[in-house]
């Protein structure tokens, strides 16, 4: 499966981009400029993450996430991971990166809409 992204602003103004599909070498650099286009052109307070429908997530992907984090930042947005699928938490809480991207120490039940 391939990657999608696709971009909502919620009622309280923050921008969320919601991210479907897996997550590689091959498409995480699309997946950082993605979210750094949205930092960098809508300017929201938060940038909210979607990765609830990410089936696959390596190590490319982990830095890419990290990488845009940091850039949004630099612009002045707020960057965090949102409802994040199990496999995608388990990879970041082995990364060591799920607290610096907001994503919640234990894996919630309650972060995913079915």
């Amino acid at each position: 499966m391939t990657m999608s992204v696709t971009t909502n602003v919620t009622m309280d103004g923050s921008t969320v981009l919601s991210v479907r599909g897996e997550i590689d070498h091959s498409n995480a650099a699309t997946l950082r400029q993605e979210i750094v286009s949205a930092a960098t052109e809508r300017r929201p307070r938060v940038l909210r993450v979607d990765l609830g429908l990410v089936t696959f997530l390596d190590s490319a992907a982990v830095g890419a996430l990290v990488g845009a984090q940091r850039e949004s930042g630099t612009e002045g947005v707020h960057m965090v991971i949102w409802r994040a699928s199990p496999f995608v938490h388990r990879q970041l809480r082995i990364a060591g990166v799920h607290e610096m991207l907001g994503a919640p120490a234990e894996y919630d039940t309650g972060h995913i809409v079915f």
